[in-house]
């Protein structure tokens, strides 16, 4: 007996794998989108839904709303400190990961021009320093560039390999520093190194982490979603780590979650450390503000509960835009716009 499936990523066709110990075969070929199985009577061919989707980034800024991109697949849009330039991925055509991976492009705002950057890498995560100057980032592990890199965006050297393990997230520190999370075989954990890839040491964390999220403006402290290692709720905590190693603040008990690419992370501060940007629970971002030298607002005795308990914090704004992706300050956000084109097909079994 063949069984036909369809792998987690839309992206990824059909294959089938005769029952139960056959080898995966692959049914339809392409860079379409594929959802839905219905099989003919006679089992010689089924019906899918095929067709592709778009992805665009409209930002908003004083001007108003205005599309910025209008080809391929974009996403992870992020903004330069100062506000006047745009970064962005554009999908891989041949991308066939769970986790959406593509090539980093950069847009002058003011006058609209764009340029692809380090056109030898995909990326799944990148972070730009605050100065604009350099970019660190996390390369698809399957290919010969995998791991943890740091290059100029003036292209005047070439990128360096900082770390060739598996990467995760990773994020610039203070005084040269760079942290990033790995993927190792007893779990994920977070690491130190210096920008000139010496020093290399794991930071001490009372558990494993399933997502980094950023370390604050101030270089002090980290936000990660961590493993408690327990069953229940508090397995899903979101915390505010000190790196000199003092206790923790938790954010809430269960709300950790990674997002997705379209959407913006669950916690990070702007650039200037006077607002924190929560998007919790996947919800509507909120930005709140900060006092000077606070990293975080005062919270409720038992952290962070619901969308309630973040609109309830002093100062907190909504997004007008759900998937609102922040910029220097609140009246500066990118956003993504999805549409898709589908058609039904039949395709015969071989």
């Amino acid at each position: 007996m063949d069984v036909l499936f369809r792998r987690r990523r839309e992206w990824i066709p059909h294959w089938r794998q005769r029952h139960p110990n056959g080898m995966p075969e692959q049914v339809t070929f392409g860079t379409t989108e594929e959802e839905g199985i219905e099989f003919a009577p006679d089992g010689r061919s089924f019906l899918t839904s095929i067709g592709t989707r778009q992805s665009t980034l409209w930002i908003h800024d004083s001007r108003g709303d205005r599309q910025v991109t209008s080809e391929g697949y974009t996403f992870q849009p992020s903004f330069s400190a100062d506000g006047k330039k745009l970064f962005y991925l554009v999908l891989a055509a041949n991308s066939t990961s769970t986790i959406q991976r593509g090539s980093l492009w950069v847009m002058d705002l003011a006058t609209g021009d764009r340029q692809r950057l380090l056109p030898d890498y995909l990326m799944e995560n990148y972070t730009v320093s605050q100065d604009g100057q350099r970019i660190l980032f996390v390369a698809a592990p399957e290919t010969q560039n995998r791991g943890v890199w740091l290059a100029p965006l003036n292209g005047r050297s070439a990128p360096r390999r900082l770390a060739a393990s598996e990467g995760l997230q990773a994020f610039f520190g203070t005084a040269g520093e760079v942290f990033f999370a790995a993927q190792e075989k007893d779990g994920n954990f977070v690491y130190r190194v210096k920008e000139d890839g010496s020093g290399l040491t794991k930071v001490t964390l009372p558990h494993s982490v399933f997502y980094l999220y950023g370390i604050s403006p101030d270089g002090k402290y980290l936000a990660a979603w961590v493993n408690s290692g327990r069953t229940d709720d508090t397995a899903n905590a979101v915390g505010i780590y000190p790196l000199d190693g003092g206790s923790p603040t938790m954010i809430c008990d269960a709300c950790g979650g990674r997002g997705g690419s379209d959407e913006p992370g669950f916690l990070s501060w702007s650039a200037d450390g006077k607002f924190l940007y929560l998007a919790l629970w996947r919800d509507t971002p909120f930005a709140i503000p900060l006092r000077a030298g606070r990293i975080l607002p005062p919270l409720p005795a038992t952290g962070i509960q619901s969308k309630a308990d973040m609109a309830a914090l002093p100062g907190a704004k909504p997004f007008p835009v759900p998937g609102a992706f922040a910029g220097p300050n609140p009246s500066i956000y990118a956003y993504a716009k999805l549409t898709a084109q589908r058609n039904i097909y039949r395709v015969p079994v071989p």
